[in-house]
């Protein structure tokens, strides 16, 4: 670490290989009783066994670092839960993390390390402690300070597909995700701790299309800047995806991001709407018909607006004979009043219709 020090001057690079070094020298353990439970084992421990729990491999962490010539702190977090009561001392914290605060530029730059993971990418913090108060220990005494919260623009999911129709009304699709921060997460999980052939297994049970093949399924990470990316590659069989009847086909060209539909409610709500975390979707697809279909007619625009979020999906003819959809969905992060969920569960339904709204061919005699 001290050799580190000399050898990289950028202080963030720095602390990039420190922690890209205590993820390949170190795995994690769970220690949560007795005494263990409570206080850490040393830095020359995990540095000699090459294992820790959270607040051991945060401590070790802050020992590299220090010997790299770089202050940290580590911070004691509610993992996994919602956020703390900050008006209310006491411990409500089951995890700690290593902050890392930087003065590049002449800004302010605190980088965020979770040092229980070997393959979370570097300064982030997955939906596990992200957008929390954590309390940070420093030589002055305990800080409450709020970890990353990632926005819509962060959180993204963006997806184009090619649907191809036939006139017996089965299709194939080729479709491309691109997911980024805390939509990333489940399928970082899936890329690291699965085989290629359950990661497929698992793209069964996640598509929701009545009846399908997966002829051909990969999942590779992206870019980690400014935040982690996942790309799914996926080329679907459907048979039997339009409904014909007599010179009409019935075709949904939301493939497979349709919302669901919301739970009726049941009495008067006890409790506020809480949206834990903002995103963005956004789907494009590319449709595909056999000579001689032509629209009936295409569904009007729609747009919904609301403090929840907003939901806009329109289809237009293109000059090549195609049909192109376009879904964009962006829910807002925040608290909203109890009083507001019927205008949150109207907000879902219209999402719910629009999302099933068959576009309607003619077949013309050929």
């Amino acid at each position: 670490m001290q050799e580190l020090a000399q050898r990289v001057p950028d202080v963030r690079e720095r602390v990039r290989q420190v922690y890209e070094y205590l993820q390949a020298n170190t795995r994690y353990i769970s220690i949560q009783l007795g005494l263990g439970g409570w206080q850490t084992i040393p830095a020359t421990e995990v540095a000699a066994k090459g294992y820790g729990d959270c607040k051991a491999l945060s401590n070790y962490g802050m020992a590299l670092l220090k010997a790299a010539g770089v202050p940290s702190y580590c911070a004691l977090a509610g993992a996994d839960r919602p956020d703390i009561r900050t008006d209310f001392p006491s411990n409500q914290f089951n995890h700690m993390i290593l902050c890392v605060p930087l003065q590049q530029a002449a800004r302010a730059d605190t980088v965020w390390l979770e040092c229980t993971s070997q393959t979370t990418p570097f300064n982030y913090l997955s939906d596990f402690t992200a957008g929390r108060h954590v309390l940070l220990l420093t030589p002055a005494g305990g800080k409450l300070v709020r970890t990353p919260v990632y926005k819509a623009t962060d959180n993204t999911q963006f997806r184009r597909a090619e649907l191809r129709l036939d006139d017996q009304g089965n299709a194939t699709a080729t479709v491309r995700t691109r997911t980024a921060a805390l939509q990333q997460d489940d399928l970082a999980q899936v890329f690291h701790n699965l085989t290629p052939d359950d990661q497929k297994k698992r793209a069964y049970r996640q598509i929701s299309v009545p009846s399908f093949t997966i002829s051909r399924y990969t999942l590779k990470t992206g870019a980690t800047l400014p935040v982690p990316v996942m790309v799914e590659n996926l080329e679907l069989s459907l048979p039997r995806y339009a409904t014909v009847s007599g010179k009409r086909v019935f075709v949904v060209p939301n493939v497979l991001n349709q919302s669901g539909a919301p739970a009726p409610q049941l009495g008067e709500r006890k409790t506020d709407v809480w949206q834990s975390f903002a995103y963005l979707d956004a789907d494009t697809v590319q449709l595909t018909t056999p000579t001689g279909f032509r629209p009936e007619n295409l569904p009007a625009p729609v747009q919904v607006s609301t403090a929840f979020g907003t939901y806009s999906a329109q289809l237009q003819a293109l000059p090549d004979g195609t049909i192109q959809y376009i879904r964009r969905l962006q829910m807002n992060r925040g608290r909203f009043p109890k009083a507001d969920y019927p205008a949150y569960l109207d907000f879902r339904r219209r999402i719910n219709k629009a999302d099933k709204t068959p576009l309607v061919f003619l077949k013309n005699d050929v």
